[in-house]
């Protein structure tokens, strides 16, 4: 669970608030709001199946962000994004659940309804490829339909 609880929270991180400091960043900010399910997950090189990733969902609230299974909290944090760069960037804090006080650093990209993002889960080497690597968690999400 921990894996997965970190995963999301990279997720959730790509969303970052604390860069407001472009347009650019803003607008990324902006677009990301609301709720997300997952399409694919992977944590260390090897995926989650799919029908286990995609009862994940993530939720962006401003610079916060809560992923779900269900209706139980799994993990929730905030992010501070600067998407001036390419890829984007992220950083994220873990404030609740699966290694709640821990930080990350990521990569996002925002295309439509779809992101991807790729975190290294102990804050230390932000990832250069969506690809996960040993202690990285990669995820790809699409923006949920409203009912």
């Amino acid at each position: 669970m921990r894996a997965t609880g970190l995963s999301l929270i990279g997720l959730a991180l790509l969303a970052a608030p604390a860069a407001l400091l472009s347009g650019e960043v803003e607008g990324d900010l902006k677009k990301i709001q609301g709720t997300w399910r997952f399409v694919s997950h992977e944590m260390d090189g090897k995926a989650m199946p799919k029908d286990e990733a995609t009862k994940l969902t993530i939720t962006f609230s401003g610079n916060k962000w809560t992923v779900r299974s269900g209706d139980k909290v799994v993990q929730a944090g905030t992010h501070k994004l600067d998407g001036s760069k390419t890829p984007g960037q992220v950083d994220a804090k873990v404030t609740e659940g699966e290694g709640k006080g821990s930080d990350m650093v990521g990569i996002y990209e925002l295309k439509g309804k779809t992101m991807k993002v790729c975190f290294d889960l102990k804050g230390k080497e932000r990832p250069t490829s969506f690809v996960s690597k040993e202690g990285q968690f990669a995820a790809v999400i699409q923006r949920e339909k409203k009912k």
